[in-house]
């Protein structure tokens, strides 16, 4: 059995009970991809307590803002904008690298990949996009947090 059939096999015959489609918490949290990054450990919830959408570096990218409306439609009111020290998605990919994958691929990258290289100038732009856009009902209380991943301590940037 492969990795992901095993983890598949353990999903399935896991017992999650019934949660509603609403975070009881009534809170969306962007954050990043980073499996050191766990929403709901570091903000002290439970399954079910916050919508969680996640992509490399914790963006506030169109897809993310797509999501938030989706959360909003289910009742959440609140925002957190989470980043986190030592993100691998700082200014990544360099041109090199670029470069390097489309030699390799033989193909352009069609799409952003958002590199940035200072995380507090990111999350208040993030925040600040979010507070700006026409398409979020509730946006009055959205706030910006990093997350150190050495202390675990959370900073609010973005009250």
């Amino acid at each position: 059995m492969t990795g992901s059939e095993d983890l598949i096999r353990q999903a399935r015959s896991a017992t999650v009970g019934t949660l509603p489609k609403s975070p009881r918490k009534n809170t969306a949290v962007i954050a990043c991809i980073d499996a050191r990054v766990e929403p709901n450990r570091i903000l002290g919830g439970d399954q079910g307590d916050f919508h969680v959408i996640r992509n490399a570096g914790g963006l506030v990218t169109g897809d993310a803002l797509r999501s938030l409306m989706v959360s909003q439609f289910h009742g959440t009111s609140r925002v957190i904008v989470m980043m986190h020290t030592d993100c691998a998605a700082m200014a990544y990919p360099t041109a090199t690298e670029r470069d390097r994958l489309e030699a390799e691929t033989g193909r352009r990258i069609d799409f952003d990949l958002y590199p940035f290289d200072d995380l507090e100038t990111e999350l208040r732009r993030g925040v600040q996009r979010l507070r700006e856009t026409p398409f979020l009902p509730n946006r009055d209380n959205i706030k910006g947090v990093i997350y150190e991943v050495d202390s675990g301590r959370v900073r609010t940037v973005v009250e």
